[in-house]
């Protein structure tokens, strides 16, 4: 997992506010960890695997393999 900063930064140094809006409309999903109480961590997390998906399916095309 990476934070928002983190998250930026494996996207090329986007804005945060575009990772926040990917998050908003649902194209990339907040992992949100429990704390006690029926809190939850405020921090905003994004899962790797979830960024790359992104990446993945935003892609022109696959290059092929050698």
């Amino acid at each position: 997992m990476v934070d928002l900063e983190g998250a930026d930064q494996y996207l090329g140094g986007v804005s945060s506010w575009t990772v926040r809006d990917l998050i908003d409309n649902g194209t990339l999903a907040r992992v949100r960890l429990p704390l006690p109480g029926g809190r939850e961590l405020r921090r905003v997390l994004v899962d790797v695997r979830d960024l790359d998906a992104l990446v993945a399916g935003a892609k022109d095309a696959e290059i092929p393999e050698p």
